[in-house]
C-alpha cells in the first residue's frame, strides 16, 4: 500500500468516526419512517455492493459495500427507539 492510499484510508476512518459521533443527534430528530427507509437502503446497498464486489473484484464495489454497512448500522434501531419513547410517555 502506498503512502497516498494509507492516508486516504486514515482519512476515511476518521471521517467515519466523526460521522458516527455526531449522527446520533441528527438521526433522533428524523421521522421513524424515514429512518427505516434509509436503514433498508443501506442494507440493500451493502448486500448488492458485496455481491458485485465478489463477482467483479473492483474497488468501487468495496466502497459501496462499506458505505451501505455504515449507513445500515448508523440507522439500525433508531425507529424502534422513537416508538418506545412515544409509548412510555402515554
Amino acid at each position: 500500500m502506498s503512502f497516498y492510499g494509507f492516508f486516504i484510508l486514515v482519512g476515511v476512518v476518521i471521517a467515519m468516526i466523526l460521522l458516527y459521533k455526531h449522527a446520533d443527534r441528527w438521526i433522533k430528530k428524523m421521522d421513524p419512517k424515514t429512518v427505516k427507509t434509509v436503514n433498508w437502503i443501506g442494507f440493500i446497498a451493502g448486500v448488492v455492493g458485496g455481491v458485485l464486489w465478489y463477482l467483479f473484484a473492483q474497488g468501487i464495489f468495496m466502497i459501496i459495500t462499506l458505505a451501505g454497512i455504515v449507513v445500515y448500522f448508523l440507522f439500525y434501531g433508531y425507529d424502534r427507539m422513537e416508538e418506545e419513547e412515544g409509548g412510555e410517555k402515554h
